[in-house]
């Protein structure tokens, strides 16, 4: 199939979904959208892709009656949607930049930043991050609110370095080590020294060099510990994702970080597919120009999404 009938075919499923949800659709035309999906796999390709965008975004459903039912592209059937809803869009992307409010330091999207503390540590801070300090005479505390940060601790055996990640706490005397805050899951790698590594409800587990622990508040006890790629561990400190046979999924997840819209992938089946390549961070358009070169996929840019769709053969 061409690219160009390819489109086409998305356009009518979109449009056709749309009038669905606006509560004009009757139960003929409901089965005509049947007929018309199962006239051919590209057909039904086409209505699977137009399902998983529009509930990909939330309360659009209701959207759908501001869209004139005229036959549109799909690029601007989609904004009028996310037009509709940004407000309830916006509630979904602010715990991030909300963070930043009150933490005494903080990244936008896309943003990193290196901070030297007052004991001569310092700190790397990832995109969307924020991170509040409070040392004293006996330790030094800091709080990771969200995002990801790595530590290279200044020794001082009489204060301890205390970083708190929701429910997790991570000790260290003089070290290098990353945590990763997303939402209820904390990562902690180590890439030098030994780090202790404390939840609430479990017994402490302590990290030495080269291992990688994955924690959920939702579960008492944490993960196995992993193996760490020491080679590519904290690469975006120095400006680049690197990933080696990772599932596109999980390579999807990190990109989506430096990225200010979200990212869907409309087919669950590439989502296993090896990923290996090198991402510059300062180039965000790169990143996803390197992902359709690397990958059988197209993506398109909307506002506030990325949509990943496989290529059209031939």
């Amino acid at each position: 199939m061409s690219h160009l009938d390819h489109d086409m075919l998305a356009d009518q499923a979109i449009e056709r979904l749309v009038h669905l949800h606006s509560g004009r659709a009757t139960a003929a035309e409901r089965m005509a959208f049947n007929e018309w999906r199962g006239q051919s796999a590209a057909h039904e390709n086409a209505a699977r892709e137009a399902e998983a965008l529009w509930g990909a975004l939330p309360e659009t459903r209701n959207a759908a009656q501001f869209v004139a039912p005229v036959r549109r592209s799909r690029r601007l059937l989609l904004a009028g949607a996310v037009a509709a809803c940004v407000a309830v869009l916006a509630v979904v992307a602010l715990p991030r930049p909300l963070a930043g409010v009150y933490a005494d330091y903080a990244t936008r999207v896309g943003e990193r930043r290196s901070i030297e503390l007052a004991d001569g540590s310092r700190v790397w801070l990832n995109s969307g991050s924020a991170l509040s300090v409070d040392f004293s005479t006996g330790e030094r505390r800091l709080a990771l609110h969200a995002g990801e940060a790595l530590f290279e601790v200044a020794k001082d055996p009489q204060r301890p370095f205390i970083v708190r990640a929701g429910d997790t706490e991570v000790m260290a005397v003089g070290t290098r080590f990353d945590v990763d805050a997303r939402g209820a899951q904390t990562r902690v790698d180590v890439t030098e020294g030994v780090v202790q590594v404390s939840k609430a409800a479990s017994q402490p587990l302590r990290l030495s060099a080269g291992q990688r622990l994955s924690l959920d508040e939702r579960t008492p006890e944490p993960a196995a510990v992993q193996p760490l790629d020491l080679d590519s561990a904290s690469a975006w400190q120095r400006g680049k994702l690197i990933f080696n046979q990772r599932p596109l999924g999980d390579v999807l997840a990190e990109l989506e970080r430096y990225l200010p819209e979200r990212i869907l992938l409309t087919d669950d089946a590439l989502r296993q597919h090896k990923v290996s390549g090198v991402f510059d961070l300062d180039d965000p358009d790169a990143l996803l120009k390197t992902l359709e070169r690397l990958q059988p996929v197209t993506v398109t840019r909307l506002p506030w999404l990325v949509l990943i769709r496989p290529a059209p053969r031939g």
